[in-house]
């Protein structure tokens, strides 16, 4: 027999749609979580939650917080072990801290029990150990507020006798290390106290002060609470052996102090030869506190949730961090540099400093370049075409543009284009103050900008932008001159602005007017997949100017960050990410399973930096996003999920890292990046707590955002203050605005039950309206006009029951009829079908009804609802299936072909199963998987394709794959391809690719290699074919494992590949005559593709036959098109495959990998590259006419290398 049927094995669970994920719940379609571990690990939470603090109880970590002080480079390392360094820039020295009692001794990193916290802005730690007997030691460590220095407290609590604090600093260097020390690049040992640091210390002591010049010319001085010593940095194996010790030639000091209970000893080590009395330390160290606190709780949160109250102060700290005047910096520890990119500066307005805000545009407005006017476009040869030419004067460097330092001093090119979200944060500081003073002076700023942005990356006039490097993942994304949506949604948003500041300072808004309707109109036009229900992230402007269809994370938020889609377009896009784009679980012991995740930014593959990365900035401005689409449930838990997964589980407590140790290449690294920083202050104020204003229009939207578990909410920051609490079905909200601006105060809120009972503001009856667009859940809006009270006091009683979640499942089949009932006093009053997949639709009252149509994949749509005078549009999402689908085997068994057939529809099925020849009648039962083994009679090598024929002639089929297959004895033909070769496939990089190139503005492209970007333009891997050759020897042909052979020159100067092209180098198709009947075709193939081209068609195989019908294999990245230089990385996260990895030839060594193992280099580079196998079932029945080899995307190389047919 060539068939088993039964119930479904275990294996294939995983494979199934329904199986093997964890719904997250609340959120009316919850998103379905991978129930493995994330690489196998098992997480624990590092860090707790207190109040405002983070806390660890015996960590392992040292050097990885960060406490910062005056706003410089300075800052003091810390950690989860109270041991701590200076960095001035460059390293000033570590400290150490020393128990002491009798012979015995420990440095306090050794304790046997640690508590450490962090309260932002300082650390404290609360030490026990059997030298410390039943006494607990307290230590605290500060920056000082004022100057480049730490200072630290320390006291003992409990009884205590003969007992000592030995004290140990050395080590300044003043070395720089690679990104300043910070967390992931630099190792921790670069803050070690080590005895060759010390060579060259020259110290001055005086009782307990000292003087240091290290570094040539630097300089540190020192108070310690008792007289000083020098000591040798060579013998720290013990406190006591290093106090003992005489220094030589590497000097640290020492200072021992006993400990007295109700005595506080203190620590000062600061940049500068003069230093205070020791007697003064104290009231310095209560002012370094009192800074901090003023600082910390600039933003006071109050929540259920303890993981979400620390926020309010971490934000704050590492806010004051990034600013040094006049600008906001990159980050606050690496990467400490002046850009006026990218979201950093978003961090002033919602958290109230608005004068940073101004000083930072105000100082940038003085870098935008005034002329050249214009200027031309010259892309530069030195990168091989891959950016414009970094010259003033050129296209790019002329009027308008705004240089990466501030206050007009060196104005140079920079190879990003930083104006757009520069402006993009001036608007939005214009929202939140509605200064139309500053606002007339920065017009000619903004009027320069948009001029240049349209000049260069609007040529030609269809509203629709390039992208050159506009966004902080922009290194390696390059458009080529294409219409991309992100930087058009950007481009839109600043010139709806532009025409309304126009008409408040008495300019003409008409031209911007003008220009935001073109922009608007021509996205939807030509970037708005309706059948996706999410814009494209680019389309071509050159080849076949096809869109690409898979957007990335930037693409969906900054589309509605913007206000370019309407609300169902912005509800469509944010399920696009909830199916297209890898969720990764977030899962640790004492968290709830299946609850959290993050985000990859984007699908694509192969792995490049900053395309598929897993990032803090970016799932924090996609849970805005999901708050400002009202989807309050996901936007929530993607926040908090970041908090956790880098706050509590990451490397540093409270950080907001720029790389989450998630991201399965590059891993953690990085401490309070301006861009998380930012971004998550908006995401707090704005999303969390919905506090939105638009001075320039005096009105203040508050849309809170809060789970529908939570009963209260505060939040208070130097703007605004705003309160929530709820008891069964009275809800009260407290809003306080301090903004010096009178508006109107607009409260939306998403209804509680069924009907509004009463609604009083502070004690006296008023109205409310409903928001007809709102989705999921309705929504009232309440009107407060300004000046009309100090505190509004607005209480809300409800009644009625909960809105219910109508039974919409999960899977639907083409065909099935889609009935729903919207409950008992709720009427079904309309329909909104964006995807074109109802027909036959009924609805009355409260019944629903319709046919379900059109292609697989996720579906959404939306029906109308009303009941009591509230009325909001449900939608109905849910996966659209073919009637009976087949689930591959995760694991096929060698020699078979193990699948699962499924009938999705409501009643059992009769029909035909066939798969190569063999055939047999089954019964398929409702919703219920059928194990399928065919045996290797049947089976093929490579693609078999699975067909289920029903009793009234419905044929549904699908393509299997198992290389895991012998047929040696198969009947084959191998083709002789050599007079269509038009190159050896050594040549692939060495050619130059010159044109089509984009020629009206600067644009961002492939280096003329075809391989590589523009930070990597002269990327060149060393393509090998000399061990294909020589396999293949004089005989010309080359054997898989599996059997099959292919026809290829042994001869070292013979052309070996037919490469096709969209580049003028090689055709853009090209046919091959044919004859006889085959079955199966098998190709060997190799060529180019990269991140910019994947999840997207590439090219595709064409076999004709003499009748005019064909066969066609298509060739998308990433399962079926492979780049030649590397494998793709897989980890079944953030980068997976549909299907399993075909086998390939490295062309260096002959060796023939089967597509069974999985290599675990990071790059998946293959020395000498690769060949690939791919194949295509044909219909033997048919007589062969011919093979057109066809290019469909630009930039890439595609060959023909092998073509086998067999029977």
């Amino acid at each position: 027999m060539g068939f088993q049927q039964g119930k479904l094995l275990g294996q294939f669970l995983t494979a199934l749609l329904l199986c093997g994920c964890t719904a997250a719940a609340q959120e009316l379609y919850p998103v379905m979580l991978k129930q493995q571990p994330w690489h196998g690990e098992e997480r624990s939470l590092r860090y707790h939650p207190e109040g405002a603090d983070f806390v660890i109880r015996n960590g392992s970590r040292r050097f990885n917080r960060a406490i910062y002080g005056s706003h410089t480079a300075f800052r003091v390392e810390a950690g989860d072990l109270p041991e701590f360094a200076l960095y001035m820039p460059g390293m000033g020295g570590n400290l150490q801290i020393g128990l002491s009692r009798g012979t015995k001794s420990l440095w306090l990193i050794k304790a046997q029990d640690i508590i450490a916290r962090y309260t932002p802005g300082k650390m404290s730690y609360v030490v026990h150990d059997p030298l410390l007997g039943k006494a607990a030691l307290h230590v605290v460590v500060l920056a000082l507020a004022d100057a480049e220095g730490l200072i630290l407290k320390a006291w003992i609590d409990g009884p205590v006798k003969d007992l000592q604090l030995v004290y140990a600093f050395g080590g300044a260097s003043g070395k720089k290390f690679s990104r300043s020390g910070d967390m992931g690049p630099d190792p921790e040992s670069s803050f070690y106290l080590k005895p060759e640091d010390c060579t060259g210390n020259q110290y001055s002591l005086n009782a307990g002060a000292f003087n240091l010049k290290y570094a040539k010319a630097s300089a540190l001085s020192g108070v310690f609470p008792a007289k000083l010593k020098l000591s040798d940095a060579g013998q720290l194996g013990s406190p006591s052996l290093f106090q003992q010790s005489d220094a030589v030639t590497q000097p640290a000091v020492s200072s021992t102090k006993t400990l007295t209970a109700g005595e506080e000893q203190y620590v000062l080590i600061r940049e500068g030869s003069s230093s205070p009395k020791y007697n003064s330390l104290a009231a310095l160290f209560d002012a370094s506190e009192a800074s901090r606190e003023k600082i910390a709780g600039r933003i006071k949160i109050n929540t259920p949730d303890p993981y979400i109250n620390t926020i309010g102060a971490a934000i704050s700290i590492a806010s004051d961090a990034i600013w040094e005047e006049p600008s906001y910096m990159h980050g606050a520890v690496g990467w400490r540099m002046r850009l006026n990119g990218w979201r950093g500066p978003y961090t002033a307005d919602p958290l109230g400093w608005h004068d940073r805000a101004k000083t930072h545009f105000r100082a940038y407005a003085k870098s935008q370049v005034l002329s050249p006017l214009s200027g031309p476009v010259i892309p530069d040869t030195a990168f091989h075409l891959a950016r414009h030419q970094e010259k003033m004067g050129t296209s790019m460097f002329s009027s308008g543009y705004i240089s990466r330092d501030p206050d007009g001093k060196s104005i140079r090119p920079h190879h990003y284009d930083m104006n757009l979200v520069y402006i993009d944060e001036l608007l939005w500081h214009f929202n939140w103050t509605g200064d139309l003073k500053f606002a007339k002076e920065m017009w000619p700023v903004i009027q320069r900008h948009l001029a240049w942005e349209k000049r260069n990356f609007d040529p030609d006039n269809d509203g629709l932008y390039d992208a050159y490097a506009v966004i902080w993942a922009s290194d390696a994304l390059y458009y080529s001159g294409g219409a991309v949506t992100h930087s058009s949604a950007y481009n839109y948003r600043a010139n709806v602005m532009a025409a309304r500041i126009a008409a408040l300072i008495g300019e003409s808004p008409r031209p911007y007017q003008t220009e935001a309707s073109k922009i608007l109109k021509a996205m939807n036009t030509s970037l708005w997949l309706p059948g996706s229900g999410v814009f494209a992230e680019y389309k071509d402007a050159l080849g076949l100017k096809q869109v690409h269809p898979s957007a990335a994370l930037w693409t969906v938020y900054h589309s509605i960050d913007s206000n370019v889609p309407d609300a169902f377009q912005a509800y469509q896009s944010l399920r696009y990410v909830d199916e297209s784009i890898p969720h990764i679980p977030v899962n640790a012991k004492g968290l709830d399973k299946g609850q959290y995740y993050t985000l990859s930014t984007t699908s694509w593959m192969p792995y490049t930096w900053s395309l598929n990365n897993v990032v803090m900035a970016e799932s924090m401005h996609t849970a805005l996003a999901n708050w400002q689409a009202g989807r309050n449930e996901e936007g929530f838990k993607l926040f908090k999920s970041e908090l956790l997964a880098d706050m509590y589980l990451g490397g540093s407590p409270g950080n907001f890292v720029q790389i989450s140790h998630y991201d399965a290449v590059r891993g953690e690294a990085y401490r309070d990046f301006a861009d998380p920083v930012g971004i998550s202050s908006r995401a707090l104020v704005e999303g969390l707590f919905g506090i939105v204003p638009d001075a320039l229009d005096h009105s203040l939207v508050i849309s809170p955002g809060f789970p529908a578990a939570w009963d209260h909410a505060s939040i208070s920051t130097p703007d605004i203050f705003f309160s929530f609490k709820r008891k069964g079905k009275t809800e009260q909200y407290t809003i306080m605005p301090e903004f010096g601006k009178a508006m109107t105060v607009k409260l939306r809120v998403k209804a509680l039950a069924q009907s509004v009972s009463s609604l009083k503001l502070n004690g006296s009856r008023i109205d409310w309206q409903v928001m007809p667009a709102a989705i999921g859940m309705p929504v009232i809006e309440i009107k407060i006009p300004a000046n009309t009270v100090k505190k509004i006091s607005l209480e809300i009683v409800w009644k009625g029951e909960a809105f219910k979640t109508l039974a919409v499942r999960k899977q639907y089949a083409i065909g099935d009829r889609l009935q729903l009932d919207a409950g008992a006093n709720i009427s079904v009053t309309g329909v909104n079908d964006p995807q074109k997949m109802l027909s036959d639709v009924k609805f009355k009252g409260s019944s629903f009804t319709a046919r379900l149509g059109g292609a697989r994949g996720s579906k959404t749509a939306f029906i109308q609802l009303k009941m009591n005078g509230l009325s909001w549009w449900y939608p109905l999402c849910f996966e659209l299936l073919q009637p009976v689908s087949f689930v591959p085997a995760v694991v096929q068994e060698k020699n078979k072909l193990l699948f699962a057939a499924v009938n999705h529809r409501g009643t059992a099925v009769k029909g035909f199963l066939k798969v190569n020849g063999f055939e047999k009648e089954i019964v398929l039962p409702s919703n219920e998987p059928v194990q399928i083994s065919i045996s290797e009679r049947f089976v093929r090598t490579g693609t078999n394709t699975v067909s289920f024929v029903s009793g009234n002639e419905e044929v549904f089929s699908d393509q299997l794959i198992n290389w895991n297959v012998d047929h040696k004895d198969i009947h084959q033909r191998s083709v002789d391809l050599s007079s269509y070769f038009n190159a050896g496939v050594t040549q692939i990089f060495k050619n130059k690719y010159l044109s089509p190139r984009p020629q009206e503005g600067p644009t961002l492209q492939i280096p003329w290699q075809g391989i590589g970007d523009w930070p990597h333009s002269l990327e060149n891997p060393d393509i090998d074919d000399t061990g294909l050759r020589k396999l293949a020897g004089s005989a010309n042909q080359i054997s898989l494992p599996q059997g099959i052979q292919f026809r290829t020159p042994g001869n070292m100067d013979s052309l070996n590949i037919l490469f096709s092209s969209r580049w003028d180098n090689y055709p853009a198709e090209k046919e091959i005559p044919l004859s006889g009947k085959a079955g199966h075709a098998y190709l060997l193939m190799a060529g180019s593709t990269n991140p910019m081209q994947s999840q997207f068609d590439n090219g595709k195989v064409i076999i004709t036959y003499t009748d005019g019908s064909s066969s066609v294999l298509i060739l998308r990245n990433p399962e079926s098109w492979w780049p030649i230089q590397e494998d793709y990385y897989t980890d079944d996260f953030a980068f997976g495959l549909k299907q399993p990895r075909p086998p390939r030839i490295h062309l260096k060594t002959g060796l023939t990998e089967s597509g069974l193992k999985r290599r675990a280099a990071d790059q998946q580079a293959i020395p000498g590259g690769a060949a690939t196998v791919l194949d295509l079932p044909l219909d033997q029945t048919k007589d062969l006419k011919s093979l057109r080899l066809v290019t469909l995307a630009n930039d890439v190389v595609i060959g023909l290398m092998g073509l086998t047919l067999t029977l």
